[in-house]
């Protein structure tokens, strides 16, 4: 099977649901920006080649906001990932776990960045969003906590507002994997956590929830953004988007840590 078609497949056995969450965004120093309801649906033709996605926010019960694309893997399956019709600078890219990332695939100057990185437990989604304006200053991160088997969560509480810190110490440790950014996946790894770098912004949300992103990015130095979700108290998952110093993507690594 080629690198492109198990992407796909990924992505397919992983994601194809309704999964209705709470998005919550925030500011660049971590308060409410504003908060709602969603529903994103995938639905797709028996062979899986052919995908629908409806996104819906309730703002509030008379105001509701929906929009929705289609999508096939002849046409939008490549060989750096899975294009949406939404942004022709990014990809998706999807490990057999269901883990993925919405990446985009080049920093250029004067232009909006963004990355969504997907977590994945049961019947459990999980991803955050992180923004950076055209001068490469942060500018806003997101917060969406989704459930397969409906609303309200049974796991997911309805705390919006950030902690001022959070405890990460202990022995973490577990493997990690590595896909690049032409579907490569590396063998796995033993690991151990590495929290936070010199110059980021560490955030502490509800449910588990820590973003690590510097403040500000550029062409010139390489950098990456940090997501981890702790499970429970012994269990952790932790995402990364990785870019060089010419600003392209080189790899999204996913570790599988536990005390």
């Amino acid at each position: 099977m080629q690198l492109k078609d198990q992407n796909w497949k990924n992505f397919t056995a992983n994601h194809l649901r309704d999964w209705h969450g709470v998005w919550t965004r925030y500011t660049p120093q971590g308060e409410v920006k504003e908060s709602f309801r969603s529903l994103r649906r995938f639905e797709s033709n028996p062979e899986q080649t052919e995908i629908h996605q409806t996104n819906r926010y309730i703002y509030a019960q008379d105001n509701i906001k929906e929009e929705s694309w289609d999508y096939n893997q002849s046409e939008n399956s490549s060989a750096d990932g899975i294009f949406h019709p939404q942004a022709d600078s990014m990809r998706t890219i999807c490990l057999e776990s269901g883990h993925s990332g919405w990446i985009a695939k080049q920093l250029k100057t004067d232009s909006y960045f963004a990355v969504e990185l997907f977590f994945r437990y049961k019947e459990l989604r999980h991803s955050v969003g992180i923004v950076y304006d055209k001068e490469g200053a942060l500018l806003r991160t997101s917060n969406i906590r989704e459930d397969a088997t409906g609303f309200p969560s049974k796991y997911w509480s309805e705390e919006l507002e950030q902690l001022s810190e959070r405890n990460l110490n202990g022995e973490w440790k577990g493997y990690s994997v590595t896909m690049t950014s032409d579907l490569q996946v590396s063998q796995p790894i033993q690991t151990e956590l590495n929290w936070g770098c010199e110059g980021h912004q560490n955030f502490f949300l509800p449910d588990g929830v820590s973003i690590s992103c510097p403040k500000r990015i550029g062409i010139g130095t390489s950098f990456n953004l940090v997501v981890n979700w702790l499970i429970t108290t012994s269990k952790m998952q932790q995402l990364s988007a990785q870019y060089d110093k010419d600003g392209a993507f080189s790899g999204l690594r996913l570790e599988q840590l536990h005390l």
